[in-house]
């Protein structure tokens, strides 16, 4: 049968590709040979729920995943998503049984991993591998990838992004691009396969730092620095094309291949604090005055504690003698204010004392908004219905009225009712409103204790954008056809492409208008399988796994 390899390159924009084209021969070659074109991402545009949007062809109330974060049901707190959290299956799990070999790497949010007939090697966000961590199916392939690599395999690099270390981390960048390039390129030679799906994600995190330097309108842009890192995200696009290139060596020109990224890209101005917006309304309303913001009595209690926080970071030993002490009412306390110090006073709701008796709204993550629910929250004071419609839609008429600093012009403002955009029985989990402020330019944070409401010097100089790429080839693709396609739409075209039904519950359609006139891919009628969606709940990682995970979002930025 026909071999399918699919490649994802994480966060790559359709306007980057087509401004240094000449420079990308692999992905420029297959763009000629194939059908290409915009994939529109999940609202809002995140890794996570992207990336399983593709691999299941659902929508996130399906999935019951939202974002980086993970609601914990009846509490005002979260965790972090993980792959037990994905309630829709993945693509290859209708290719059991048929004696498809599938292979899985580095695809964002697949730790812990599943089973399946193949092998599959986690992507990130996860625990940091030591040397013992467990990450791959079979699990005897992680100690073998860390044998092959010479070192425990790293998922991103454990380097924190900031303002002055550019230089530095695209270095880091390359560096992890070439080893994930590496375990790719060897896995897909040594084992037997059909279907094969690759993702490099340093792509997405170069995009984040590097824009600026290209980007002479961008406030953050200085031409002296700029000087020598201008072609420091063109350096990325090149050598993941080179990435591209070595995968390709392992299929032939009756195989088909197809490039994807969950988003794009754009700049990044400021970023605007919507917890502090909604507390200087009256939406939301903490205890004792108390702002999260870095206080005497915090930075005495952080100091004091700051060696316990460093063993527990370094020691399994000391985690496994402080364990039973965790969770009692003085250890979160003086885990809130070592937080509060560490993270410079910019700390989330589950870390401050809110009284949600008073609260009506509230951030959990960047971009959302909920409403205290009655029947939903465990103190929900909001009534479903009309009550909560017109709250909305003050919400929405103040947000309007924003401006930036320094600048008359009010904020360009979108806004999105989760019923427009969600269907499944996740729908009470969504947020009640998505938010992106001038075009994406302005981030929307969950953070409180900034003691302003926007940051005109945030860390990330670019986030993501909805529009991301879709290249597809093979044979009976057509050749030059341009089109556009929803996230969801992939998961549905590739079982058709391989010969098998469309589950009924995927939200995505088959993409008809690829496939050559006269084709088979054209002639077979799309079947139907009558499928459901899981909905049991995610299981949690442990606290030092959590720990590792938020560890890597706030070091590229995620969280700030």
């Amino acid at each position: 049968m026909n071999k399918l390899l699919i490649i994802g390159l994480d966060g790559a924009s359709p306007e980057l590709i087509q401004r240094w084209k000449p420079d990308l021969p692999h992905l420029s070659k297959l763009i000629e040979r194939g059908s290409s074109g915009t994939l529109f991402s999940t609202i809002p545009p995140r890794s996570v729920p992207a990336w399983y949007s593709f691999v299941t062809g659902a929508n996130p109330a399906k999935l019951g995943v939202f974002g980086f974060s993970q609601r914990l049901p009846d509490k005002y707190d979260y965790t972090f998503a993980n792959f037990t959290y994905c309630q829709a299956p993945p693509f290859w799990h209708w290719l059991e049984g048929t004696g498809v070999k599938t292979a899985v790497i580095h695809v964002p949010g697949t730790y812990p991993p599943r089973p399946l007939d193949g092998f599959l090697v986690s992507g990130w966000p996860a625990p940091t591998n030591m040397g013992n961590l467990t990450y791959t199916h079979p699990q005897e392939l992680s100690r073998e990838i860390d044998s092959f690599l010479g070192q425990p395999f790293e998922f991103s690099s454990p380097i924190a992004i900031e303002h002055e270390n550019d230089h530095q981390m695209l270095a880091e960048r390359l560096r992890i691009l070439e080893m994930h390039g590496d375990v790719a390129a060897h896995l897909l030679q040594d084992r037997d396969w059909q279907v094969a799906m690759v993702v490099f994600s340093p792509l997405d995190r170069a995009s984040h730092q590097f824009w600026r330097h290209m980007d002479a309108q961008h406030p953050a842009h200085d031409p002296q620095q700029s000087e020598l890192l201008q072609n420091a995200l063109k350096d990325v696009y090149v050598a993941s094309d080179r990435q591209l290139g070595r995968l390709l060596t392992n299929i032939g020109e009756n195989d088909w291949v197809i490039v994807v990224s969950d988003h794009g890209f754009g700049p990044t101005h400021r970023t605007f604090y919507l917890n502090e917006w909604l507390q200087q309304k009256g939406y939301l309303v903490l205890k004792e005055q108390d702002t999260g913001r870095v206080t005497l009595r915090s930075q005495v209690v952080a100091a004091l504690a700051k060696p316990a926080f460093v063993l527990n970071d370094i020691s399994p030993l000391f985690r496994r003698l402080v364990a039973p002490l965790k969770k009692r009412a003085l250890s979160n306390f003086v885990r809130t204010e070592y937080v509060r110090v560490k993270e410079r006073g910019l700390v989330r709701l589950n870390h401050l004392p809110v009284d949600w008796s008073r609260t009506v709204a509230y951030c959990p993550d960047e971009s959302t908004l909920y409403l205290n629910l009655r029947g939903r929250d465990p103190q929900g004071i909001v009534e479903p219905g009309a009550e909560a419609e017109r709250i909305l839609n003050e919400i929405e008429q103040g947000l309007r009225q924003l401006k930036a600093p320094g600048e008359e012009r009010e904020l360009e403002v979108q806004v999105w009712r989760k019923e427009e955009i969600y269907s499944g029985p996740y729908l009470e989990e969504a947020p009640e409103m998505i938010i992106a402020l001038d075009d994406f330019r302005t981030n929307v944070m969950a953070e409180m204790g900034a003691g302003a409401l926007f940051d005109s010097n945030p860390r990330w100089s670019a986030n993501h954008r909805p529009e991301g790429i879709m290249v597809v080839a093979g044979p009976g693709i057509r050749s030059g056809y341009k089109t556009e396609a929803q996230i969801v739409d992939m998961a549905p075209t590739v079982l058709h492409m391989l010969g098998l039904p469309v589950p009924s519950t995927m939200d995505g359609s088959v993409l008809e208008a690829l496939f050559a006139p006269g084709s088979s891919l054209q002639r077979r009628d799309v079947q139907i399988l009558e499928s459901h969606i899981d909905t049991d709940q995610g299981s949690d990682l442990t606290r030092e796994e959590l720990a590792e995970i938020e560890k890597q979002l706030k070091d590229l930025g995620y969280l700030n």
